[in-house]
């Protein structure tokens, strides 16, 4: 009898491991691009126009400040 309750038990851990496992994948995998910045909302298209505006507005200063020879230290 305890043979076949640690079977059983040992059959049960097995099944309930697997099913977690899939489960942590199917979390992992599902998971979408969205990504809260400072509380907001954020998709990767959003973020990626922000960093190319901001990314064109320094490269401006910089050529204004190129154009008028001023170094920046």
């Amino acid at each position: 009898m305890k043979d076949e309750v640690d079977t059983f038990l040992k059959m049960l851990l097995k099944i309930s491991s697997t099913i977690l496992i899939v489960y942590v994948f199917t979390l992992f995998f599902s998971c979408s691009d969205d990504i809260y910045l400072g509380g907001y909302n954020k998709d990767l298209e959003e973020i990626h126009h922000q960093m190319f505006e901001a990314d064109s507005l320094i490269k401006t200063i910089q050529m204004n400040l190129d154009s008028l020879n001023t170094k920046v230290y």
